[in-house]
């Protein structure tokens, strides 16, 4: 087996993941808002030096065999606004409301996307279109500067008019070619906001996605990579830039870190397991219930449904660089984050502002002459100056004092989040494992699964990276769905288009037919969720519950992916500890505890807390009342001690 890389874009920090089949090494570099490119190459240079022991990004990629991406790009041109102005033809008359999108969408996303008023034509009742209405809307559409053109009709008769329309008079090997979606084509959704909403969304995504991974594409072969980029996307799966549709790598990041989370459901026999990556920005928030994530058909974007089924995932403004302060005497934590510039009081890069981070500087949870591996030096002097100004003087409590109250704030809201995402599978929070991972997840998870009701919590040993990670159990794949055709001759015809197009798109993979596998499913959406059973040739798929929804095919073909060690738990033998450091966790009163370094820790190790497992990329506070050991897969189980 070649190497495996696996690279996730956040908004703070860019982690890079990679195995040759006999050992995984792992590297963390600041992610540059400005140039994604820069970060993407930064993080291969790294781990291309931990892995031979000099840098050599060059034999890192011609070693590679696959290369799979997360990218945060198309999430930060929605967050920020900054997408390419999409032109909007509809149907003459829905030019105010646009088949009710109105009530869709946030005005300020609607804007930036469409930031001129949609244009109109007339769409006879055989689906055709006037010739000179066709050219005067055309000619109106370009005249407004836009990038691309969504044509988003009621009829899918109508759009392909107007496609044959648009190839005729502006075919595309000319400069002149317009760049257009189909609506219809894009995705099969019968309702109309959804549709014409995903469409925009897309078209809005698609120029920068397209320059940037192109771009991330064209550097990798340039150093030697033989085998294409793939992109990891929202829906799990993986595929090579030319096949990848821009609004599918949205939120793509935090999926990694659930299908990690579904492969830790299995290897532990989790019957519920709530997910936590905490970042730098956000703190994400998923449950695996019977080893199975819950799928909402109309996945949000924002606040937006959109015709693309979308994991459910609660995103809570809470990260080590979220912003706190002092509002009507109480303490506030977030949205507002400082991101990776300039980050942290702590990071000495002239912020100012106090976070999260500071706050764990100033209690002793982190090593400031040891953090992202030492690569980084934490100031203490400007962590308490930041917190005090901000939070102490108006509180008028010490700076340890703060910082304490802080990371109790910090864990309620944390907790609170896990609760409610528990309740909504319909569990309890004593029926749960908590999974921490992220930069800052394990440093806080004991504390939040007590303010949660959860006594066990399970910490990747490559919890640092471990969205990273998760894309390493993705496939290559497509999936494609019609509405349920209603006669056993209709699904038949659906799913020899849709067998055929997957073969077109595998094809343009570049892998062989004949290593693919193809199903067929009937889907079902109750309450929004989607549920899957497997397709019977020969009737219509009717089941108790009523018909089927939508017909899916999924081709896909298996990618290798990390190996996990089955647990095997014995009795635990006292961990031997690595040295010790002054904490402040009760009463603010400093406390001397052990710590342990997780890579002298054996499996079958363990230790009761308060005590600190701390390296170059992990911190894990084990606080009063609970104690952790190794498992076999060299992760910490932490459990409440009873």
């Amino acid at each position: 087996m070649g190497i495996l890389v696996n690279i996730d874009n956040g908004g703070t920090f860019t982690d890079v993941c990679v195995t040759d089949g006999e050992r995984v090494v792992h590297a963390k570099t600041p992610t540059t808002p400005h140039d994604l490119t820069q970060c993407f190459v930064d993080g291969l240079r790294t781990v291309s030096d931990r892995l031979y022991g000099e840098e050599d990004m060059a034999r890192l990629l011609r070693d590679t065999e696959y290369l799979r991406y997360s990218t945060t790009s198309g999430t930060n041109a929605v967050v920020e606004r900054k997408g390419a102005p999409v032109g909007l033809l509809v149907d003459s008359g829905a030019e105010g409301d646009v088949y009710g999108i109105v009530n869709l969408v946030d005005a300020s996303l609607w804007q930036a996307m469409v930031p001129h008023p949609p244009v109109g034509i007339a769409v006879d009742a055989d689906g055709s279109v006037g010739l000179e209405e066709f050219t005067a809307a055309i000619n109106e559409l370009l005249a407004t500067a836009t990038s691309r053109i969504v044509i988003a009709l009621r009829s899918v008769d109508a759009e392909r008019a107007i496609k044959n329309l648009l190839l005729e008079r502006y075919p595309r090997h000319l400069l002149g070619a317009i760049p257009f979606t189909l609506s219809h084509e894009l995705v099969h959704d019968v309702d109309d906001a959804r549709r014409v909403l995903t469409a925009v969304l897309n078209s809005y995504l698609h120029p920068g996605m397209e320059h940037f991974l192109y771009g991330a594409e064209k550097a990798c072969k340039a150093n030697g990579l033989t085998r294409p980029l793939l992109i990891f996307r929202n829906d799990g799966d993986s595929a090579r830039v030319a096949k990848t549709t821009a609004l599918k790598t949205w939120g793509s990041g935090p999926r990694g870190g659930l299908e990690g989370s579904v492969a830790y459901a299995s290897l532990y026999g989790a019957d519920v397991l709530v997910g936590m990556d905490v970042g730098g920005t956000t703190t994400d928030v998923s449950v695996v219930v019977d080893k199975a994530l819950t799928v909402h058909a109309h996945g949000r974007v924002e606040s937006a449904q959109t015709s693309l089924p979308i994991p459910d995932l609660s995103s809570v403004g809470l990260g080590g660089s979220s912003v706190v302060e002092v509002v009507d005497g109480r303490i506030q934590i977030g949205p507002r984050s400082v991101g990776a510039a300039p980050g942290p009081a702590c990071f000495a890069r002239g912020g100012t502002d106090a976070t999260v981070t500071d706050a764990l500087l100033i209690v002793g949870a982190l090593d400031p002459d040891n953090y992202l591996g030492g690569d980084l030096k934490l100031d203490l002097a400007r962590a308490e100056r930041a917190l005090v100004t901000r939070v102490g003087e108006p509180l008028s409590i010490p700076a340890h004092a703060a910082a304490l109250a802080v990371l109790r704030v910090f864990e309620e809201m944390a907790g609170s989040a896990l609760k409610e995402m528990i309740s909504s599978a319909g569990r309890e929070p004593r029926d749960a494992a908590l999974l921490a991972f992220g930069g800052a997840g394990p440093v806080l998870a004991s504390g939040i699964a007590t303010a949660a009701g959860i006594t066990r919590v399970i910490v990747p040993h490559l919890s640092a990276v471990f969205s990273a990670f998760g894309i390493g159990f993705s496939g290559l794949a497509h999936e494609y769905s019609v509405p349920m055709p209603g006669t056993g001759a209709g699904v038949s015809a659906a799913r020899d288009d849709l067998l055929a197009r997957a073969r077109r798109d595998m094809f343009g993979e570049g892998v062989s037919i004949d290593e693919c596998t193809f199903e067929t499913r009937n889907r079902f959406i109750s309450g929004g969720v989607l549920r899957d059973e497997a397709w019977t040739s020969g009737s219509l798929p009717d089941t108790a519950g009523g018909k089927a929804d939508r017909l899916v095919v999924r081709a896909s073909r298996r990618l290798p992916t990390f190996e996990l060690a089955a647990d095997q738990r014995g009795t635990v033998q006292p961990a031997t500890a690595d040295g010790s450091r002054c904490i402040r966790l009760v009463d603010g009163e400093e406390q001397e505890v052990p710590v342990y370094r997780p890579e002298n820790l054996e499996p079958g190790q363990g230790a009761q807390g308060p005590a600190l497992v701390a390296g170059d990329y992990l911190t894990c506070l084990i606080e009063p009342g609970w104690g952790f050991r190794v498992s076999s897969n060299s992760d910490l189980i932490m459990e409440a001690q009873r």
